[in-house]
């Protein structure tokens, strides 16, 4: 704690019950950066007698510098300028923490989001029939703003001639998953997956008791011969699939095997999750399978990897003989999304700040990857530039041993295992997330150690 002179109030020509006026002199004084933070107020007796007031006056006014969250009393040394900024940084740490540089999490950095959030909430302040709409309970379909909103993004993004009555809001892609399963199968039911898949949907088919099995993949994607043969043995209801940019591989399905994916699926009544989440850089986005077989797939987008992770709102393309389904399962999990947030989004579709920001991140990751480039520049260029690398490792070198003691030096990854689907065949590889490390240099220093551990391995 800082001790400095004594900071004596002047509250001559102030009106108003004392106590109040003394609290009103010390907040403008922080407020001015006179009383920096952790300085020591003067004691209550002193400045009762520097004030001609009674220390009960005092008393009360420490009180309401506590109230105001201005000062922070401590117990047997007295009462303290609060350090906001120390005290938001503890409030908004999170829980759970383990530090290190990590290359597990794929999210968008945060570069202009605040901004365009600090904007938004400042239009929503000045617009009182806004605030009563966002704050209202409603059914699934939620308010005809948000949903025109939606429908113009899309049909203009996809040139597509998208009807509003086949949109759903979801809170994310991973509650529009959850959502999928429990209106359109049943415990015991067969889903397809690529082999390789996102950890979080095998996790919950086996809380909701179905069947993941696990369909082979090569450089180009889901192998359609061998979708046709487990079509034929499970008889599924569902294919999950991520075609534009897979998770974990970063692949894109050809042309030719969706236009032979699709044909399968219709002749065993299969319908398709197309999964497109993922952040794909706008030079290497393609249309989307729902646009050649609306009637057969559910589109599912989310706005968490395309602004931030924090804005858990997503959204479905259903062919309308399912809304009803969809709708039931939506109520059962979540009543509605939240109008709030879906309010900020629509404000983010309409006024370009969406789009804004996906260039930003567009930008930065482009500097990402000539970073990862420089470092392991005979890394074969199969994949699409989303925001992860699929490495593959030496062969005497198991991914998850090599995870496990990257982990001792601080450098987190994910290895194929978190990937696999059933008893599916483990690829000698790990996953890193290029835009998990908060900043460049901290990118480099985890890659470099990857570097050096893979290079230590093949010395062996």
């Amino acid at each position: 704690m800082t001790k400095v002179t004594m900071f004596v109030p002047d509250i001559v020509g102030r009106v108003g019950p004392k106590y109040k006026v003394l609290a009103d002199v010390f907040e403008e004084a922080v407020i001015r950066g006179e009383l920096k933070p952790n300085t020591k107020l003067p004691s209550q007796r002193i400045l009762s007698y520097q004030l001609g007031v009674t220390v009960g006056t005092i008393t009360r006014a420490y009180q309401e510098l506590e109230r105001r969250g201005v000062t922070v009393p401590v117990v047997g040394s007295g009462t303290y300028v609060k350090d906001k900024v120390k005290t938001q940084e503890e409030y908004y740490h999170p829980i759970a923490s383990r530090g290190g540089m990590d290359l597990c999490l794929c999210r968008p950095l945060i570069l202009g989001q605040q901004k365009r959030l600090s904007e938004s909430l400042e239009a929503l302040v000045s617009e009182p029939n806004a605030q009563r709409a966002v704050l209202d309970y409603f059914i699934s379909d939620g308010l005809q703003g948000h949903s025109t909103t939606l429908q113009t993004w899309l049909n203009e993004r996809w040139q597509w001639d998208l009807d509003a009555s086949r949109l759903l809001w979801t809170y994310g892609g991973q509650h529009a998953l959850s959502v999928v399963l429990q209106a359109l199968t049943r415990s015991g039911d067969s889903i397809l997956l690529e082999g390789l898949c996102y950890g979080e949907l095998i996790n919950t088919c086996a809380q909701q008791e179905r069947k993941a099995v696990p369909v082979a993949m090569d450089e180009e994607g889901l192998i359609p011969d061998d979708l046709a043969l487990q079509c034929q043995r499970h008889r599924p209801r569902l294919l999950y699939l991520t075609p534009s940019i897979q998770n974990p591989t970063g692949v894109r399905l050809s042309d030719s095997r969706r236009l032979k994916i699709i044909e399968i699926c219709r002749r065993f009544d299969v319908l398709i999750i197309e999964d497109d989440v993922m952040y794909c850089q706008p030079d290497e986005r393609c249309s989307p399978l729902v646009s050649i077989a609306p009637d057969i797939t559910l589109y599912i987008g989310s706005f968490s990897k395309y602004f931030a992770g924090g804005v858990r709102v997503g959204y479905m393309v259903l062919p309308s003989t399912l809304q009803p389904a969809m709708k039931q399962a939506l109520r059962t999990s979540c009543m509605h999304v939240s109008p709030l947030l879906l309010d900020l989004v629509c404000r983010w579709l309409s006024n370009g700040a969406m789009e804004q920001v996906e260039e930003e991140i567009a930008r930065e990751l482009k500097a990402r990857y000539r970073i990862f480039y420089k470092m392991f520049p005979t890394h074969k260029r199969l994949a699409v530039s989303g925001f992860n690398v699929w490495l593959y490792l030496p062969e005497n070198c198991d991914s998850r041993t090599f995870k496990n003691e990257l982990a001792e030096t601080g450098v987190f990854v994910r290895d194929a295992y978190f990937f696999r689907v059933g008893s599916y065949p483990v690829p000698n590889a790990i996953r890193l997330s290029l835009t998990g490390p908060v900043s460049r240099d901290e990118l480099k220093t985890g890659l470099q150690f990857i570097k050096d551990k893979i290079a230590a391995w093949r010395r062996l």
